[in-house]
This record gives C-alpha cells, structure tokens and sequence, in this order.
C-alpha cells in the first residue's frame, strides 16, 4: 500500500499543472461548482479508475475525468432488492458448501478470466464464480449447482430487432434456434432520444430467456411492456442485449448488443 501511495502522489503532483490550466467544468451545479474535471494523466500513472474517499477517477468519451462522489438516493426498486436478496442467499450457501467444493470452486476460477473497468483481465475468486454462475442460472429460471463448472465454447452469436413498434417488438438472432444446452437471455432499455449515443449497463432490463431449440425471432413485446410500459412514441431509440447461458454450469458468453429506432 505504501508504493501504491507513494506512485499517487506522484500522479497528482504530475497531474497537478494540467488540472489548474485543463479544468474544464464542462457540467456545473447552479452555484458555479465543476461536477467533473478533465484531465491528462502523466508517465507515472497512465491510467486510473475507481474512488478515493469522496473523489472518483473515471473516463467517458471525452477523456479522463475526475468528479465528486455523489451518491444516489436508494429507492428500493422491486428489482434491487430481489437481486440484492439472490446475492446475499448465494453468499450464504456458498458458506454452506463442503470444504471440497469451496475449494473446487476457488481451484477454477483461474480458468475463467474476466476483464475489470480498466480492460485488464483478472480472476474471480471461487466464491464470485459461484455466484456469478449460480445467479445466471437463476435468471433463466434452471437448478443451481454446487461444483465448478469446466471451461466450455460458446457459438458466436448476432441479434438484430425484426420489429420495433408500439405493437411489436421481436429480436432475431443467430444461430437458429438457440443451441442445445443453452438459453438466450435478452435485456433490453426504455426508449432513449434518438440523439445519444451510449447507454449505461445498469438501463438495460431483463426481458426474458429464450429456451433450447427455440426459434428466432424472439417475441419480447409482452415483458417489455410490463416493464417500461407501451413503447408509444416513434423516433425512441432502443437497444437490445442478448448473450447465451450454459444451462448445466451457468457460465454466460459474450454479450452482443444492437440499437434501433422506433419506427
């Protein structure tokens, strides 16, 4: 931790002349305050994401930035806290596993390698690869399991919309029908002006599971519209994402994601 400190200071003492002249508080609160400021990181440090205390390093389009932590007020959706109650039972049964499964899981987790903000592949820890693939596997409405998974290949998939309408809304996809063994899982955003161009993870809603064998298109109208309501306006842009889930293990491939507007 002491090097980690000592390589910060020397990051914003290098840092320190580009944020005095390159501060651009291109969004402010009504008093005047900047909400984020562009900067250039130096040689020492070239990149750096996450908090420290109430400041936050991250990077959007137009570069890197450095804003005040604000945090958001916890409404408690319905959706947030059966997610946050899946998670806590997972986290109790993963203390409820043998002592061999706890460390079949921790022993593969180096065979599933991920990717953190800043693009850098890491490892889970055994227990987060329980409950990422037991979450998973909950989502689609299948058994849960108790022992690690093997690594498996996933087919490549597309998605595209066939229809987006106020009176349908259906998504193909590739390959057809989804392969034995796994299921495709669809989420989709509310209708966003046609102007943006990138939609945060955390907008995007889960639509539903398209079983083994079925067949493309995928018709999402119905669970779509109990959950942002009609998609009544024409000129929206709405964006899908589907990926598939390994039903024996849980383990999910690559997302693909695809935009439209509403015809």
């Amino acid at each position: 931790m002491t090097i980690l400190y000592i390589l910060f200071l020397f990051f914003l003492a290098d840092s320190a002349f580009a944020l005095y002249l390159g501060i651009q508080g291109k969004r402010t609160k009504p008093g005047g305050l900047s909400l984020f400021a562009k900067f250039t990181p130096g040689a020492i440090v070239s990149e750096i994401r996450g908090k420290i205390a109430s400041t936050v390093f991250a990077r959007n389009r137009g570069g890197a930035i450095i804003r005040n932590r604000i945090k958001g007020i916890n409404r408690r959706s319905t959706l947030q806290t059966t997610v946050r109650q899946r998670l806590s039972a997972l986290s109790s049964e993963w203390r409820g596993l043998t002592e061999l499964q706890r460390s079949g899981w921790n022993s593969a987790s180096p065979q599933f390698p991920t990717q953190d903000n800043l693009g850098q592949q890491i490892f889970l820890t055994g227990e987060q690869l329980f409950i990422r693939s037991n979450a998973n596997l909950l989502l689609i409405g299948q058994s849960q399991i108790t022992d690690a998974p093997i690594p498996t290949s996933f087919p490549a998939i597309t998605a595209n919309f066939t229809a987006l309408t106020n009176a349908a809304i259906t998504v193909g996809f590739t390959p057809d029908p989804v392969p034995a063994g796994f299921e495709l899982v669809i989420f989709a955003t509310a209708g966003v002006s046609a102007g943006r161009s990138f939609v945060n993870e955390n907008e995007f809603r889960f639509m539903l599971a398209h079983p083994a064998a079925g067949i493309s298109p995928a018709d999402i109208e119905t669970a779509y519209t109990a959950i942002f309501g009609t998609l009544s306006a024409t000129g929206l842009k709405v964006s899908v994402k589907a990926f598939l889930v390994e039903i024996s293990s849980g383990l999910a491939g690559i997302p693909v994601r695809v935009t439209q507007i509403v015809a």
